[in-house]
């Protein structure tokens, strides 16, 4: 995949995800799993520049945790807010390398249970 410039929509999307999941697992026989598998590495790396941007709230990169409300632009896009009610530590993992520039892939599993506050790779101690 071609890097496609929108990954600030790639990280809104997978956060209405996780939320949407959270209201799915609202009782204690269910639970949810929002995965992402990408090559775009702007997704699992922390950002180099400093200034502010549109998705700061939003960013999804490698050991960052997420919780509680996420607002877009500050808030100037409110139908962008997302709501988690659990916290979540992010950890990307390999998933597989290609041939060429853009053959990285890496995945981004964040397992929702109905208390919303686990870690992500529950196997693991």
């Amino acid at each position: 995949m071609r890097g496609h410039n929108a990954p600030d929509v790639a990280r809104r999307d997978f956060l209405r995800d996780v939320g949407r999941l959270e209201r799915f697992c609202d009782r204690e026989d269910q639970n949810g799993l929002a995965l992402l598998i990408t090559n775009e590495a702007a997704l699992w790396r922390p950002r180099q520049r400093r200034m502010p941007t549109r998705d700061e709230e939003f960013r999804i990169h490698h050991g960052r945790e997420l919780s509680g409300t996420l607002l877009w632009a500050g808030g100037s896009f409110p139908g962008n807010t997302r709501v988690l009610r659990g916290a979540y530590t992010l950890a990307w993992r390999q998933y597989t390398q290609l041939e060429g520039s853009s053959g990285e892939f890496r995945c981004l599993a964040v397992f929702i249970t109905p208390n919303a506050a686990q870690p992500q790779w529950p196997h693991e101690a």
